[in-house]
């Protein structure tokens, strides 16, 4: 199977840690190190699928001084990438978790980008469509792209006859645009916020947690069973839940301590889909229940990490036997 990611909106993630929830208008002195490394979620998942032996070629915008200092750290991964190049610099975000497991992100909003940059990315993708059988899109859009460019990616497949399937991870206005498509993705992965910003409904996990998991799952299957579209859906701590042609279940998380929460989604999905394809072999385990347990062990063990540091597939599968599956 042939993949390709994009990102449309990289950054370099600076990861700050803190004995106490940080304030504002004062002092605050982090009480260890920070951690710079890459974001960007389909460049994520591209470092993802490539720690479980899966190659995939990275598309996405990179610039200025930040752009040049990603790309050095995404060779040592040995993925293809085929990046455009912008004038616009390259973002940085700051990610601050304190002791008590507090997270908190600030985010820079990217871009803009030109109009002949964005051509020139565009023109990448209708190339890769000739051979990519599975195309992870996701994340923010910076200035310069508009809302509905994944939509727009994926009504350009169909006008080519293209047998891509597009795996989604936006939210927003850009996940109401491409499920309001004709040309729909094959998947998408919102997380708990996201599917509720979809829906409209509220689901407080925290709360009394068996009847609002089993309205959760209702919403991921009446959205797949109106769309075709298989979703997906990660829960943090919660674990995580899939609907699809197999049914729709879910997995608990195993618990561990949080110490970087950056490209966990990203791992979640990379995780799943290299199992429900067959990309990476769980010994005596197959389809779409191992797939969900697989991912949520595998976000599970990447939150354990530091900063964005990613967990080795080794480190994945020894938290797999922590999760549960429940239907």
């Amino acid at each position: 199977m042939k993949i390709a990611t994009l990102a449309l909106n990289p950054a370099l993630d600076k990861t700050m840690y803190f004995k106490d929830d940080p304030s504002f208008g004062a002092l605050n002195r982090a009480s260890a190190p920070s951690v710079t490394s890459l974001g960007g979620k389909g460049t994520n998942v591209s470092r993802a699928l490539k720690l479980l032996g899966v190659e995939s070629t990275a598309y996405g915008f990179i610039g200025g001084d930040n752009g040049k200092i990603f790309k050095e750290r995404l060779e040592p991964y040995g993925i293809h990438t085929d990046f455009t190049h912008t004038n616009c610099e390259t973002r940085m975000n700051v990610k601050i978790i304190s002791d008590g497991g507090q997270a908190t992100e600030f985010n820079e909003s990217g871009g803009p980008v030109e109009a002949l940059e964005k051509e020139s990315l565009l023109n990448k993708i209708e190339g890769a469509m000739a051979w990519a059988d599975l195309f992870f899109m996701g994340g923010s859009v910076p200035a310069g792209i508009e809302p509905g460019i994944y939509k727009d990616i994926m009504d350009l497949g169909a006008a080519k006859n293209a047998k891509t399937r597009f795996v989604l991870d936006c939210d927003g206005e850009a996940l109401k645009a491409c499920m309001a498509s004709r040309s729909k993705p094959f998947a998408i992965k919102p997380n708990h916020f996201e599917l509720e910003q979809f829906s409209g409904k509220r689901f407080g996990l925290d709360c009394d947690f068996e009847p609002e998991l089993e309205a959760l799952k209702g919403e991921t299957k009446r959205i797949y069973e109106n769309t075709g579209v298989m979703v997906l859906c990660s829960l943090g701590e919660y674990g995580g839940v899939y609907c699809g042609a197999e049914g729709c279940f879910y997995a608990s998380a195993p618990k561990v301590r949080l110490r970087g929460f950056t490209g966990a989604g990203d791992t979640f999905l990379a995780a799943f889909c290299a199992v429900y394809f067959g990309l990476f072999d769980l010994p005596g385990e197959k389809g779409a229940m191992a797939a969900l347990r697989f991912a949520v062990a595998a976000a599970s063990a990447k939150v354990a990490k530091p900063g964005t540091e990613f967990a080795t597939a080794g480190e994945m599968t020894g938290m797999y036997e922590k999760t549960k599956n429940k239907i």
